[in-house]
């Protein structure tokens, strides 16, 4: 059975049809990618809402950003991150949305953070589950990476 099935295999793969070559395809567009950091201060952070402990109030810093077009908006891919222990061995990415739960002297709530976007501009913010917002965000380092 071998002897018959390996010469017939072997010369079916010289008898495969083929076709004309079809057209040829359009140019493809090279991917272009850009990633900028970003620091907000703690005393840099604005409260928004109605004031201190509002049940509606949260922090909010906003960044011109002229690389973020029009283009990009529609037809590119924006990610943002957290940028955890900036400068040290233990630095990481961590990516927004991002909530995380805190316990401290007995009392428990979520920090969330988080960022939107349109062209020439990006803001980042900050808001507690317990409405907390007497107590500033501390400053944090988030990074942008642009993918159109």
């Amino acid at each position: 059975m071998k002897k018959i099935l390996f010469p017939l295999l072997f010369v079916a793969s010289f008898l495969s049809c083929e076709g004309p070559m079809g057209p040829p395809g359009e140019t493809g567009i090279e991917t272009q990618w850009w990633s900028h950091l970003y620091t907000v201060a703690s005393n840099d952070w604005i409260l928004m809402g109605n004031g201190e402990g509002d049940p509606n109030s949260y922090y909010q810093y906003v960044y011109e950003e002229p690389t973020l077009t029009e283009f990009i908006y529609r037809e590119g891919v924006v990610l943002g991150y957290q940028v955890v222990n900036y400068g040290t061995s233990d630095e990481l990415l961590r990516p927004l949305p991002d909530t995380w739960a805190i316990a401290e002297n007995n009392k428990y709530w979520s920090e969330s953070i988080t960022f939107d976007y349109m062209p020439g501009s990006v803001a980042f913010y900050v808001g507690y589950s317990d409405f907390a917002t007497f107590i500033r965000p501390g400053t944090m380092t988030f990074k942008l990476t642009m993918i159109w």
